[in-house]
């Protein structure tokens, strides 16, 4: 059996953590689970809760707040197992992970490993619609099957189909290899874009799959979405990577958004189109998940996510935002 460490950083999400700690029942107590309390303090429930499921605990406590990236990097730190296993204090594994999870440990050709997650239940019909929208090429582009199982096997993959939420890596190529410490979000990308471009092989299997949790308030979208165009852009420039055009689409969408000014009719007659494409993607999505009643709300997430996430893209482009924030 392959050791492996999890690692998890939190901020006062105790009721997720709670859930997300239950589900981390591999069938046996000896491996490595490193908890980072990223600027809050953990109940004594949550540390007892840590004693009953591995022997072999560590938790890392930050005064203040550390970026996602700096956080994990000091986790690494502690991790002595051949894995190491990214998990969100948001998502949960499912019950049969870890079946499938252990024999692809052993194959010596995989060096980083991951699946896609869903929507868990009990979530409202924006956490819902939110989740069904990420899992239409419409609204995530090439990274869709982040959130919808792609295929039936073992397919190898570069970073767009992968997410830090249910992320298995070689502690060996974290030595050389770290997560950016001045991103606020996608620092995962880059960590895997580097990975990627240094040879290591990924892979990805549609039956890895977690339950994570979508925010609940058309509010709390707004920001994680337009810094997720931010730093889509600014990863693209320190990998020096060719761009995927299907990255830059959201920007040109939201400049397309012009030509209402130069001419209202040919606006009007390419929004009516758009608008009959997500309505037909957002009826396919929502009757395969037996939720028709969401397709509003689906309809509604394509275009905000999108406008949003080309609106961040664009600001970075421009040099708006420039330096390391």
């Amino acid at each position: 059996m392959v050791s492996f460490s999890v690692i998890i950083v939190t901020h006062g999400r105790e009721e997720l953590l709670s859930k997300c700690l239950d589900s981390l029942r591999p069938g046996f107590d000896d491996w490595q689970l490193v908890l980072v309390a990223n600027g809050k303090e953990l109940s004594k429930n949550i540390l007892d809760k840590t004693s009953l499921i591995s022997k072999n605990v560590v938790i890392l406590k930050n005064d203040t707040q550390l970026s996602p990236g700096k956080a994990r990097n000091l986790a690494i730190e502690s991790c002595s197992s051949e894995w190491i296993f990214f998990l969100d204090d948001d998502a949960y594994v499912l019950r049969t992970y870890w079946e499938v999870l252990f024999p692809l440990l052993e194959e010596s050709k995989i060096e980083v490993l991951g699946g896609p997650d869903k929507a868990p239940e009990g979530m409202n019909f924006v956490g819902q619609g939110l989740a069904i929208a990420l899992s239409s090429p419409l609204c995530s582009g090439s990274t869709f099957a982040r959130h919808k199982p792609l295929g039936k096997k073992l397919i190898e993959v570069n970073e767009e189909k992968l997410t830090s939420c249910n992320l298995w890596v070689r502690r060996s190529l974290l030595d050389s290899i770290k997560f950016p410490e001045h991103f606020k979000r996608a620092e995962e990308t880059v960590l895997l874009q580097r990975l990627y471009f240094s040879g290591k092989k990924m892979f990805y299997h549609p039956k890895l799959l977690v339950a994570h949790h979508r925010r609940e308030k058309v509010f709390e979208i707004i920001k994680p979405s337009f810094f997720a165009g931010i730093y889509r852009s600014k990863s693209m420039k320190m990998n020096d990577q060719k761009s995927n055009f299907l990255f830059w689409l959201p920007a040109i969408f939201v400049l397309l958004h012009g030509v209402y000014f130069i001419d209202s009719f040919i606006f009007w007659h390419f929004a009516r189109m758009y608008i009959g494409l997500i309505l037909f993607m957002s009826l396919a999505i929502t009757s395969k998940e037996k939720k028709i009643n969401l397709v509003p709300t689906v309809m509604f997430f394509h275009y905000f996510i999108v406008f949003l996430y080309g609106l961040g893209f664009l600001y970075e482009k421009i040099g708006l935002r420039n330096g390391n924030n």
